[in-house]
């Protein structure tokens, strides 16, 4: 490949695609999209950027544009640098807005010759530096957040659930939330978000299992949609189920109404039952295969797949990723987080060597197939691509209404919901729970760690479980630095099939 130009693969967006393929002979990026995964918990929202660069600048190198005085440029430290198939190679560093890029042997020497600091000059410059693999030469990496865009509220709509999974943490009970306190929910997000310049809100309707209630969900969706078009606000909605009692009705009005729908599955057949049965220990997998395959695929409906990994269902991991796989369907990998209700469950418990073997046989099962569709914000629990610097939104842009229409700070914490006094003002009410606001920059053992913008310290409420404290870094810590590399070097493999460097 001597005769190549340089050339760089590297994904910079997380909201949208864009394929954008130069003639081979001059140097071309593609850029394409980090695909939000459905879980059960609140992302952050907004990306870093180097503090170096003001927005003009971080604008010129987003569209390679040659500055009048070029910046003094050198390889950003901690540079993880993987080897690819045909001598590419993937390039990622700690200070990168979002994920990896994927250099040819001639991008990669282009690169070195940063190791001494020199002005970027060259289209190509720019993109190094857009994709972070360059920093400025003369200040030190710092990190600024950018404010949030998008509140995210989750509506408890009910406790009840047909089915009897160990882990849960909801106490099951026919409780439901009223079409009252839901709307009540609805205008506090759609205030708070007013007080505070949100930009577009998010709601997750949830349970126990939300699809009990579908013509709850429906009457509150078209109240929520109705006051985003007064007020000009971007909508998204989710709905988070078991996936068991879904219909050709329901599955049309989701696709519609442009709602989202995320399923629980741990496994296939007797590996996703032993953790998923009904009430009376009954089957499910089967029933959930049959919706997914004659309802919802056919109906047009892709739902994110959410497989919870414990110490039971570790090796079977390989097979529910499969399983998606072959549905082209989005799929996550999320640790189990043991929770009063479910820690007298000894097999659930996640050990860590049995942890790594499970997720390195799920991760061969996606280079096998290696799907074009972005996989690696499911990769690996809550480890995302883009960098930031909290693991979720607790205290900052995430609400949960509880189904007596309470506030709380986490889902896993419902009991702990307080009452709404400000009904404008529920962002600074959760503000004062138990669960700190506390950035990874300030956490014992992750100040330091090369993969600390992207697993922030793991989630708070599983290391305060583990260490008594929130301000360390995970009990997870040697999972996620062992295996991040792994799902690194599967993005390289996808983005070089993409542009058909890999067949």
């Amino acid at each position: 490949m001597s005769h190549l130009p340089p050339i760089i693969l590297s994904d910079l967006s997380s909201n949208h695609t864009e394929n954008d393929c130069a003639c081979p002979d001059k140097p071309f990026i593609t850029t394409g999209s980090f695909e939000e995964v459905e879980d059960d918990c609140a992302c952050p929202d907004k990306p870093f950027h180097l503090a170096a660069f003001t927005t003009a600048a971080r604008s010129d190198l987003s569209h390679k544009k040659l500055s009048r005085t070029p910046p003094m440029m050198k390889v950003s430290p901690d540079l993880c640098v993987i080897s690819l198939p045909h001598d590419f190679t993937l390039a990622f560093s700690p200070f990168a807005p979002a994920g990896p890029a994927v250099l040819n042997p001639q991008a990669m020497t282009h690169l070195q010759t940063f190791t001494v600091p020199q002005p970027i000059e060259q289209p190509i410059d720019y993109t190094l530096a857009a994709c972070g693999l360059l920093i400025p030469a003369e200040q030190k990496p710092s990190m600024i957040w950018d404010r949030p865009v998008t509140l995210t509220s989750w509506l408890h709509v009910t406790n009840a659930c047909n089915l009897d999974c160990p882990y849960c943490y909801v106490r099951k009970s026919s409780a439901r939330m009223s079409d009252e306190i839901g709307i009540r929910a609805i205008d506090s997000t759609f205030q708070t978000a007013a007080k505070y310049g949100f930009q577009a809100i998010k709601l997750k309707y949830a349970g126990g299992e939300a699809a009990l209630h579908f013509k709850l969900i429906q009457r509150l969706h078209d109240y929520a949609q109705a006051l985003a078009d007064e007020k000009n606000l971007q909508l998204r909605s989710v709905v988070l189920s078991n996936g068991t009692i879904w219909t050709s009705a329901m599955a049309h009005w989701l696709v519609k109404s442009g709602i989202k729908l995320m399923i629980s599955i741990d496994g296939v057949g007797q590996a996703h039952d032993a953790q998923r049965p009904t009430r009376s220990g009954k089957s499910t997998f089967t029933r959930i295969e049959y919706i997914v395959d004659k309802i919802l695929l056919p109906a047009g409906v892709l739902p994110d797949i959410s497989i919870t990994i414990t110490g039971q269902n570790a090796s079977a991991a390989a097979e529910a990723v499969a399983w998606a796989i072959e549905r082209d369907l989005p799929f996550s990998l999320n640790f189990y987080r043991e929770n009063l209700l479910s820690a007298k469950y000894e097999t659930l418990k996640l050990e860590e060597t049995l942890i790594i073997e499970g997720m390195r046989k799920a991760y061969q099962v996606v280079e096998k197939s290696l799907p074009t569709r972005p996989f690696l914000n499911g990769l690996l629990d809550r480890v995302q691509v883009e960098a930031h610097a909290h693991t979720c939104g607790v205290g900052q842009n995430y609400l949960v209404f509880t189904h007596t229409g309470q506030v709380a700070q986490c889902q896993m914490h419902l009991e702990d919901g307080k009452a709404i006094k400000k009904v404008d003002d529920t962002i600074n009410l959760v503000k004062q729970g138990f669960i700190p606001v506390i950035s990874v920059d300030d956490k014992e053992g992750c100040r330091t760690c090369t993969w600390r913008y992207r697993c922030t310290g793991g989630c708070p409420l599983e290391t305060y479980r583990a260490t008594g404290r929130f301000d360390v870094q995970s009990p997870h810590c040697n999972i996620y630095s062992t295996l991040f590399p792994e799902a690194l070097r599967l993005e390289g493999l996808r983005l070089m099939k993409l542009e058909g460097y890999l067949s």
